[in-house]
């Protein structure tokens, strides 16, 4: 590792840093703090500054842009959150070893195992019913839940707002809900949470018990027996529970891992299926973390339009991306009605609420009968207390923190993971969301290592569970929703060991 003193290569790059900010700013009207955040990154990123180096301090940034020192603090505090930076206690602001992991974790990305040489899961079902009984023991680290985990929620102040929502009005809340929920919940992700020109459907959101109940709904009422529904390689395994319950054809579309999105094809798999449902998560996509891009969703939506093909869209981790902007849906580019826009606050705020919804197509009068007819409606104190917390401005407010808390998670996770786990790993890096999608080299076998995980008190999820026919037998899936310390450091080591144990047994 080099030198981290006043190199003339150090020294170089501070004024290169400080020259680019100081033409910005000149040429921006008004100068912000992101100006700073945006070159010092890029600058991580291009590898111009790297993993160790020293930044320019405080106050030589200071008096070369003319601005105050807060601008300067705000900007580095940033960056470190992001996991950039580090600071060093009397010593100033260096540039992270979590940034340049990240780039070796990128560069790993690349390696992907054919399915095909795999072998089939004798009992899926079983599997998915063991980790949910497995959820339940005294475990030391559970890294299976894609939810928040408490220390990262704002229980006092959830719990100010369930107080001040049932004193305020305790005798509407002890009456049914209007079926179709809340009217001021509905226009806060009228106007809020769906991207799009879309705040004047307020009567066609209905809120339900979650997001699975909302696409569980919709599969009702679009789908008869027969049909033919297209569905990702991989899926959260409930939603693969829920498909295989029903009386219909399920194919498969790898739409979470292709890079390059074949709009020819996604069209002659439609047609030779007469494919009635795609049910697709663009964002985030649970287990890979991956994401479409603006176009690929447009593309999905013209295409399936044509054929007149319905989409379920489950975009239940759309607010949580580490970028600056969130992601485009596939609704906000449906023209007539064929795109059910499914979410919730389950992953966002408060799993125990059961509070999701549903932004329904041209049936959401078919959609609002059938959820009165399943439940009357939702849970009416929890809505109150969601209303609450939104109109005192702090969803926000917390959702900007869980977003860095979450980006800051993956990076330590990840530098830990490359450090402790067997070579040869692939790991896809997801832009958002809570989870790494983590593949070993054939024949390994993930199930045998949640075996041994659970073993020491520990979770994890084995990769074939997401898949409809058992595949990815040699995948693993690990979330990194708890925030980073010494207990989760030790599991991932543990979890490491036990990994290079079973792929010398393999060997």
């Amino acid at each position: 590792m080099q030198n981290y003193g006043g190199s003339l290569k150090q020294n170089r790059c501070s004024f290169l840093i400080l020259h680019r900010i100081r033409c910005k700013s000149v040429m921006s009207k008004n100068y912000k703090y992101e100006e700073i955040v945006l070159n010092i990154e890029e600058k991580i990123h291009q590898e111009i500054l790297v993993t160790g180096q020293k930044l320019p301090s405080v106050r030589a940034l200071c008096l070369e842009l003319s601005v105050s020192p807060s601008t300067v603090f705000k900007a580095y505090y940033e960056l470190e959150a992001r996991g950039l930076i580090e600071v060093r206690n009397k010593s100033g602001y260096y540039v992270s070893l979590k940034a340049t992991q990240l780039q070796k974790i990128k560069h790993k990305v690349q390696a992907v195992f054919d399915e095909g040489d795999l072998k089939k899961a004798n009992n899926v079902d079983e599997m998915i019913e063991e980790i949910e009984q497995a959820k339940l023991n005294d475990l030391k680290v559970d890294f299976s839940s894609a939810t928040p985990s408490v220390e990262m929620l704002p229980l006092e102040k959830l719990n100010k707002s369930i107080r001040s929502s049932l004193a305020s009005n305790p005798q509407d809340l002890i009456a049914y809900e209007n079926p179709l929920g809340a009217v001021q919940l509905r226009k806060y992700i009228s106007l809020q949470k769906i991207k799009g020109n879309l705040s004047n459907l307020v009567d066609q959101i209905v809120i339900t018990a979650g997001c699975l109940e909302a696409i569980g709904i919709s599969l009702k009422i679009l789908l008869k027996s027969g049909d033919a529904v297209l569905v990702d390689t991989l899926n959260y395994y409930n939603i693969v529970s829920l498909l295989k319950s029903t009386d219909v054809k399920i194919y498969t579309y790898p739409f979470s891992e292709s890079s390059d999105f074949d709009a020819r094809h996604f069209e002659e798999v439609l047609h030779a299926h007469q494919i009635k449902l795609c049910l697709i998560s663009p964002n985030f996509h649970n287990p890979t973390g991956t994401s479409l891009s603006t176009e690929v969703k447009e593309t999905i939506v013209k295409v399936a339009t044509r054929h007149q093909v319905y989409i379920i869209e489950d975009d239940v981790y759309g607010d949580l991306y580490f970028g600056k902007n969130k992601p485009s849906t596939l609704k906000q580019f449906d023209t007539q009605g064929l795109v059910y826009y499914c979410s919730s606050f389950s992953k966002t705020l408060a799993p125990g609420f059961r509070i999701g919804y549903c932004l329904p197509g041209n049936q959401y009068q078919e959609f609002a009968k059938y959820k009165r007819l399943l439940s009357l409606g939702t849970n009416s104190v929890t809505q109150a207390a969601l209303v609450n917390f939104m109109t005192t401005g702090r969803y926000d407010f917390h959702l900007k923190r869980l977003r860095k808390q979450l980006h800051l998670n993956m990076l330590k996770y990840g530098d830990t993971i490359l450090q402790v786990f067997p070579a040869h790993i692939h790991l896809q890096v997801p832009e958002g969301g809570y989870v790494f999608w983590i593949g070993f080299p054939p024949p390994f076998d993930g199930y045998e290592l949640y075996k041994k995980c659970l073993q020491k008190n520990i979770l994890i999820t084995p990769g074939e569970v997401f898949s409809a026919t058992g595949a990815y037998k040699n995948f693993i899936r690990i979330s990194f929703s708890k925030p980073f310390d010494r207990l989760v450091e030790d599991a991932l080591k543990t979890i490491g060991n036990l990994a290079s144990d079973c792929s010398i047994a393999h060997r």
